[in-house]
């Protein structure tokens, strides 16, 4: 059994990247246990950072240099264009790296959460979540995570779902700890970091209420078997009549 090391652990203590970035995995199957859009979300986030900032070396070609470094093989070299492709998809070490790195490159210590709560929600799912209520845009939480991560390496169920707070579940597969190693909390700490900004942020993009709140009920970074997060929010002052049918339609046919 592998021993865990504390959150103050990083991967990047390993050194050289174990798995394929990318590509084909040993199976000959095609990598996809995170996708494009969740690399795209921490790129831009860390560009837009770095606008701001004193010329030097663009922060994502130097990401780009930190992470081949970090990759064996230099067939899978990437450089910003490829980065930035939001159908490529990855491993999950690899997505852990990218975090770590940014989060040095950034400067902020809440790189992950600041960029899944400003990046993470894409403007397609928040068209589509327009016409329903935050409740119901919630309870579908999971087929969004469907989009981003495979189910191999992630699992999420939303439970005790109400009108102004609901219970968010997550944890990760054997496939995916085995990529994460003795380095299991903290890289659950960013992963989960990420996934609460992104839950924080659903009231405030789709339906310009403020964020909502994220408290952690248990935390695999401390030990525990999930993360498991209570999500409150505020109720609008209105009421759409959409949103009536809807949550009528559930009462009465069992949507």
């Amino acid at each position: 059994m592998t021993e865990l090391l504390s959150k103050d652990h990083t991967i990047l203590e390993k050194g050289m990247m174990e798995f394929r970035p990318f590509g084909l995995d040993e199976r000959g199957e095609r990598i996809a246990d995170l996708t494009g859009m969740i690399v795209r979300a921490n790129v831009d986030y860390l560009e837009e950072l770095a606008a701001g900032r004193p010329a030097g070396i663009p922060a994502v070609e130097e990401l780009c240099r930190l992470l081949n470094e970090r990759i064996p093989d230099s067939a899978y070299h990437v450089n910003p264009n490829f980065l930035k492709k939001t159908w490529n998809g990855y491993s999950y070490e690899f997505v852990c790296y990218l975090r770590e790195f940014c989060q040095q490159l950034s400067g902020d210590p809440e790189f992950a959460f600041n960029a899944g709560k400003r990046k993470k929600i894409s403007p397609v799912f928040q068209i589509l979540g327009r016409p329903f209520p935050v409740a119901e845009i919630y309870r579908m939480y999971p087929r969004f995570v469907q989009e981003c991560a495979s189910k191999d390496m992630i699992e999420v169920h939303v439970e005790n779902v109400t009108d102004r707070s609901a219970t968010v579940r997550l944890t990760y597969t054997e496939r995916a700890l085995r990529q994460f190693g003795p380095y299991r909390k903290r890289c659950a700490e960013l992963t989960c970091q990420s996934a609460k900004g992104g839950l924080a942020s659903i009231p405030e993009i789709v339906h310009r209420l403020p964020p909502a709140r994220v408290q952690d009920l248990s935390c695999m970074a401390r030990g525990d078997e999930w993360c498991v997060w209570e999500v409150t929010w505020t109720s609008p002052a209105g009421s759409n009549p959409f949103w009536s049918v809807w949550s009528w339609l559930r009462r009465t046919a069992g949507f």
